[in-house]
């Protein structure tokens, strides 16, 4: 008995063996940054990257965070969410499991850290040297 599977709408499906060429073809979309606003200076945000076509984008897309000034890394490289049905080599769609470390695997490959610094770079508050007051003695 075969068992029908329901799609979101926009939803697009890879062979897991064309990840490879897939990875050569996603590009950045956006990203943002989430500064925090309480004394600690952690800077979180999103990253989304799509590839395109004639009438619906893939896309996949991930949280990050800035672990040192420079360096980001994933939240949680296990959480990457996507549009996309990875599909076997018999056409069903992958387990869960498998789909999370494909799509893991996926954003690996891709040279995400780039933008993401440079959106940090175009983002980040100007900083004023802080000049000491000069004292004068009377």
């Amino acid at each position: 008995m075969s068992t029908l599977i329901r799609l979101p709408e926009g939803s697009v499906c890879w062979p897991v063996a064309a990840l490879s060429s897939a990875a050569q073809d996603v590009r950045h979309a956006q990203t943002s940054v989430n500064r925090a606003r309480t004394g600690g200076q952690t800077v979180r945000g999103l990253t989304r990257w799509e590839r395109r076509y004639a009438d619906v984008s893939a896309w996949v897309e991930w949280d990050w965070v800035e672990v040192a000034e420079g360096t980001v890394a994933q939240a949680d490289p296990l959480n990457v969410r996507s549009n996309v049905l990875l599909l076997d080599d018999h056409g069903r769609p992958l387990l869960s499991s498998r789909r999370r470390a494909t799509l893991a695997t996926l954003v690996y490959l891709l040279p995400w850290q780039g933008p993401v610094l440079d959106k940090l770079r175009l983002t980040a508050p100007r900083r004023h040297a802080l000049q000491p007051q000069e004292r004068l003695a009377a």
